[in-house]
């Protein structure tokens, strides 16, 4: 440990968000965090919107809708003067076309008067991982936007089962997911070159947490998850970092 705070924003879900609050010794809070958008959605074209079109509770939910469509991160991501982390566990959600650009499908979007406006129409899923492929174009257009500065891709991937050793109902779809999550990771670390930091906790520790704070899912971890997590990038981020960690 260090006196000198670390700095980073995210690109990602809760699934790293979380390290910052969970865990023996949490990381500090990223200064941007852009969640819930896919990186094909990243680097569209701005949508419209309109804010009375997002009626949530939720502030967190209608600031990262409004933020996807107008694609602040797009716009943030060039200027900052501090390493970036990234995880690529909100390629879960579908994608749409509003007629201006593509925006991520999430549960909150389509919780929103935006999913029924007139052209908004679902983009056919494309998981085609090759260098001509939609993934491969967009990881190239999101390298280009951020900043020359580190780049510490978190290799998230989905649990498969939860404390008491119980196979969880998605376990198919995570199997699934997490063979596509692993190229893909390649992809992007590749579109990032000489920038890309890889980390990746323990496999053993990649365990449903039913008592977590968002409830039981795939990306839910258990504590020892996010201190695993939070440890190497910990050691990336400070001043004699980056250093890359991967458990084989």
């Amino acid at each position: 440990m260090t006196g000198t705070p670390l700095t980073y924003s995210l690109v990602g879900s809760c699934v790293t968000r979380d390290a910052a609050d969970l865990g023996r010794e949490p990381l500090p809070p990223p200064v941007h965090f852009f969640s819930r958008t896919r990186v094909q959605s990243l680097v569209s074209a701005p949508s419209p919107i309109d804010p009375g079109d997002v009626a949530l509770d939720s502030s967190f939910q209608r600031r990262v809708i409004e933020e996807d469509h107008r694609k602040t991160a797009a716009r943030t991501l060039p200027a900052l003067d501090h390493p970036v982390v990234i995880d690529l566990i909100d390629e879960r959600s579908p994608l749409a076309h509003t007629g201006s650009g593509i925006v991520t499908a999430s549960s909150y979007f389509k919780r929103t008067r935006l999913a029924k406006r007139k052209g908004v129409v679902q983009v056919p899923e494309d998981r085609d991982l090759s260098g001509t492929g939609p993934f491969a174009a967009a990881c190239d257009r999101l390298a280009a936007l951020l900043p020359q500065q580190p780049v510490v891709v978190h290799r998230a991937y989905w649990a498969l089962r939860d404390t008491g050793g119980r196979t969880l109902e998605e376990a198919a779809r995570a199997k699934a997911a997490n063979r596509w999550l692993e190229r893909a990771y390649a992809v992007l670390e590749s579109a990032l070159g000489d920038r890309a930091v890889p980390v990746e906790p323990d496999p053993a520790l990649r365990v449903a947490e039913p008592s977590h704070r968002w409830g039981l899912a795939p990306f839910h971890y258990v504590d020892d998850y996010y201190d695993d997590l939070s440890q190497q990038v910990r050691a990336c981020l400070e001043p004699n970092g980056p250093r890359a960690f991967r458990h084989r």
